[in-house]
C-alpha cells in the first residue's frame, strides 16, 4: 500500500500585524488561504535557504555577465574617447596644415609680385645700360679719332722738327 500524506501538522511563524496583512493580500491575490499559500511559499524555496541574501548561481552568472558588459562598456568608451581626441587632433592637423597653405600662398603672391617688380626694373636697366652703352660706344669712337688726330698731330710736329733742323 502507498505511504499517504496527510497534512495534518501545524508550523507556526510570528509576523507583525502589516506583515500578516500584506501575505494575506497576496493569498487572496492567488484566491488560496493564507496557511496554503505559505505552505506554497515554504516548499518552493525550501531548498534555496542558502541563498537567502546572497545571489543563486543564475543570479551570480547574470552578475558576473553583466560586469563583464561594464567592463567592455568601459573599454569602448575610451576607445570612444581615443577617437574623438584623435579626430580632433587630426581636425587640428588639417587646420595647421591649411594655414600654412595659405600663408605659403600669400607669400607667393607677395613674392611673384616683388618679381614682377624686379623684372620691370631690370628692363628699365637693360634699357638704360643699352643706351649707355650705345653712348659708351661713341665715346670710345670719339676718343679713338681724337687720339689719332692727336698722333697726326704729333708726327706732324715731329717731322716738322725735325725737317725744321735739315
Amino acid at each position: 500500500m502507498e505511504k499517504e500524506k496527510y497534512r495534518n501538522m501545524t508550523i507556526s511563524l510570528k509576523v507583525a500585524a502589516e506583515e500578516k496583512i500584506m501575505l494575506k493580500r497576496l493569498a487572496e491575490k492567488y484566491k488560496v488561504s493564507l496557511s496554503e499559500f505559505m505552505y506554497n511559499l515554504v516548499m518552493c524555496f525550501k531548498n534555496q535557504y542558502d541563498y537567502i541574501g546572497m545571489l543563486s548561481p543564475k543570479e551570480e552568472k547574470l552578475a558576473e555577465n553583466l560586469r563583464l558588459e561594464k567592463k567592455k562598456n568601459a573599454k569602448l568608451e575610451v576607445q570612444i574617447e581615443n577617437a574623438d581626441v584623435r579626430v580632433e587632433m587630426e581636425m587640428n592637423h588639417r587646420i595647421q596644415v591649411q594655414n600654412e597653405n595659405h600663408e605659403l600662398t600669400y607669400q607667393l603672391k607677395e613674392q611673384k609680385a616683388i618679381n614682377a617688380e624686379q623684372a620691370e626694373e631690370l628692363k628699365r636697366q637693360i634699357e638704360i645700360n643699352q643706351a649707355l652703352e650705345k653712348e659708351n660706344k661713341k665715346l670710345r669712337k670719339l676718343s679713338l679719332d681724337n687720339k689719332l688726330k692727336l698722333f697726326g698731330t704729333g708726327i706732324f710736329g715731329v717731322l716738322t722738327g725735325f725737317a725744321l733742323k735739315r
